[in-house]
């Protein structure tokens, strides 16, 4: 595998796709129009993502409480060079802070967050680990 890219399907592509420009500092690489709905593809660095409108639309599900109540997909991980900013940037774009800046080990934090519609993310400020592990 050369990479991974996450897909979330919502109801609003646009609203969402505006979060994750203004609250965590992706791109707009393009929009794609398909029979199926759109599909707003952004990156930021190497992360990925696919923000999926069905042209039928979408039905937004109960979050669970807490987040990792449910087993299956429940959040993904994205590194930052800065915990606090990372963390102000998106609460300023709409996100809900799930759990503050943590120090998990010495010389790393994280913090979780969700998006306006609920999808939770991890924000890891850490040591980039030496190649070959």
């Amino acid at each position: 595998m050369t990479a991974l890219e996450a897909g979330i399907v919502t109801a609003d592509g646009v609203a969402l796709a505006t979060f994750y420009v203004a609250g965590l500092g992706f791109r707009i690489d393009r929009v794609l129009d398909f029979d199926e709905g759109t599909v707003h593809r952004l990156s930021a660095d190497q992360a990925r993502l696919k923000i999926f409108q069905p042209s039928d639309g979408a039905a937004s599900p109960e979050p669970a409480t807490p987040w990792h109540r449910d087993s299956g997909f429940a959040y993904a991980s994205l590194h930052v060079a800065d915990i606090g900013v990372a963390v102000t940037r998106a609460t300023g774009g709409g996100a809900t802070v799930l759990t503050p800046p943590t120090q998990h080990r010495p010389g790393a934090n994280f913090a979780m967050i969700a998006d306006p519609e609920g999808n939770v993310w991890e924000l890891l400020e850490e040591p980039r680990p030496t190649e070959g592990l």
